[in-house]
């Protein structure tokens, strides 16, 4: 974690501070609302003793000192940024509406607003009840600002607080700012427990562009009360720290550059020496080893070519199973123009039926037909026999019959009429369905063609895709060649270095221990010099006495 567990539960005991102070603040609000004679712009009046339309921080000192309550100047800043919502260096109307009304209860905040306000003159304090309201609320957010630095001293005081790393303790999921939800883990994690009330009060007092998130500024606000001002700043102020960054990062490739060129010159000079020649070997030896490492590179390079050999194939299969979906579409098409051409079958039998019962009714209207002419055969045969008596009424009943025949004639006519237009709307009707079906088709084409086009412009942008992952991994894989090479050379120019460093080691020793020997030498010359002259000098004081002893003895 980015604080350690103390810290975080003071981190959390200023969160519950903020929201409770909050809480008791509403509560304020809300009896002040329930005043009858309170009314917010009589009460901004009150404020504005010299009517500007704005309120200074002078105004709410004056204020509240004629109600007997002295605030310090960081308590009387603190409750002018409470009371300038937009930031904008002025508290205005709307300003002081939004701090001063309740923001949980909105039937006393509409209450309050719909009230009628009424006149106040310069220097005329309000009705008592909603004078002592009114910095009562003043007072609470000055007991909250009291209580809030108390806990920001306890918290700024730990060792290993910084405003970033307790942004992160609450961010923990990195969304780059905070929610209820992740407030509620945070405060979870370090056993403190805020009921949704209060946590949308913690909200009220730091998300102050009321966007449901509290960013880095907001929160910093809230926990040192130093306002942001810098954040476009510092983001320019990254952008140009990434930019010396990258510029350092070359200036060291460029060092590093000169220090192999140097090392080069090095390892040219060693090469002239005798002891450099195991030096050599060792070079052969990474040479071996960089072969070992060419043909390693050779197998990466082989064993991506199979990966991608493998990848092509998977492209393959997938190609195929599409032509094979494509190909049980087809089929399906078919089968549907089957079952269509099924469908038009079935009409054209039906409308066969229709026509053969049609046929059989005329048939049975001829046999009809041939007995009504059978029957009046009989009948004038009756006549022939019943002679002429009957004549006349049978002219008449035959007069009669010929009457019906005819309202049968155009009976059947009318039906005949009917059934022609019948088929004839039959017939319109299933051109129309044909119609409908011949555009559906169209329609469903184009519908797969379509998606044919988007399909195969996916698979470009695949395998587009593919290609630019493989030429960003071949790039990745050549600078990481790349810098290999260069940690090997950087070690071989270390290892020259120590040697060098040996060798000078070495000579200064071999110096010392010849300067030591010369000294060695002369003090050894000069102690046998000494013993020579004290030689010489007693063998000459003992001729000397010998020479002055010999004519003592004589005498």
């Amino acid at each position: 974690m980015y604080l350690s567990a103390r810290t975080q539960g003071r981190l959390a005991n200023l969160i519950i501070t903020i929201a409770e102070g909050e809480k008791k603040t509403e509560m304020v609000r809300q009896v002040l609302a329930e005043q009858k004679m309170f009314e917010p712009y009589t009460a901004f009046r009150r404020l504005d003793q010299l009517r500007t339309g704005e309120l200074t921080v002078s105004d709410i000192v004056e204020f509240l000192s004629d109600n007997k309550i002295y605030p310090t100047k960081a308590q009387s800043n603190y409750l002018f940024r409470r009371l300038d919502l937009n930031r904008d260096g002025r508290i205005t109307y709307p300003d002081f509406v939004k701090a001063i009304l309740p923001k949980e209860d909105s039937r006393l905040r509409q209450i309050a607003s719909l009230r009628d306000s009424y006149y106040i003159e310069v220097n005329m304090l309000l009705p008592t009840e909603v004078e002592w309201g009114l910095s009562r609320v003043f007072q609470q957010e000055i007991q909250n600002y009291n209580s809030i630095t108390a806990a920001q001293e306890i918290l700024t005081a730990s060792a290993d607080f910084t405003s970033l790393d307790a942004f992160r303790c609450i961010d923990q999921v990195y969304l780059g700012y905070i929610t209820i939800d992740t407030l509620q883990d945070f405060l979870r994690q370090n056993g403190a427990k805020l009921s949704f009330d209060e946590l949308t009060a913690f909200f009220r007092v730091v998300d102050s562009d009321e966007d449901g998130r509290i960013s880095y500024s907001e929160l910093l606000e809230a926990l040192t009360f130093v306002p942001d001002f810098f954040q476009q700043e510092r983001q320019i102020a990254n952008e140009l720290r990434r930019s010396r960054e990258r510029i350092i990062q070359i200036e060291r490739e460029r060092e590093v550059l000169e220090d192999l060129k140097k090392s080069r010159e090095r390892v040219e000079e060693l090469r002239r020496s005798r002891e450099r020649l195991e030096y050599m070997q060792d070079l052969k030896r990474s040479r071996e080893k960089i072969e070992q490492f060419d043909e390693l590179r050779r197998s990466r390079e082989r064993l991506e070519d199979f990966r991608k050999s493998r990848e092509r194939l998977e492209d393959l299969k997938k190609s195929r199973e599409r032509l094979n979906q494509l190909e049980e579409l087809k089929r399906s098409r078919q089968r549907l123009e089957e079952l269509e051409e099924l469908k038009k079958s079935r009409e054209r039998q039906a409308q066969i039926d229709e026509l053969k019962k049609s046929r059989e009714r005329l048939e049975d209207l001829r046999r009809s037909r041939e007995r009504l002419e059978q029957l009046e055969q009989e009948r004038k045969n009756q006549e022939k026999i019943e002679e002429l008596r009957q004549s006349r009424s049978r002219i008449e009943d035959l007069q009669k019959q010929r009457r019906k025949i005819e309202e049968l004639r155009t009976s059947q006519e009318r039906l005949e009429q009917l059934k022609k237009q019948k088929e004839e709307i039959e017939l319109r009707r299933s051109q129309e369905r044909l119609e409908e079906l011949r555009k559906s088709r169209e329609r469903l084409e184009q519908i797969e063609a379509l998606r044919q086009s988007r399909e195969q412009q996916r698979t470009l942008e695949e395998l587009r895709q593919s290609r630019e992952r493989g030429e960003q991994l071949r790039k990745s894989q050549l600078r990481i060649e790349q810098l290999e090479n260069e940690r090997k050379v950087l070690e071989r120019s270390r290892q020259l270095e120590r040697v060098e460093r040996e060798l000078e080691y070495e000579r200064q020793r071999s110096k010392e221990r010849i300067e030591r020997l010369e000294l060695e030498a002369e003090l050894e010359r000069r102690a046998r010099e000494r013993a020579l002259e004290y030689e010489f000098a007693t063998q000459s004081n003992f001729v000397q006495s010998r020479i002055y002893d010999t004519p003592k003895r004589y005498k």
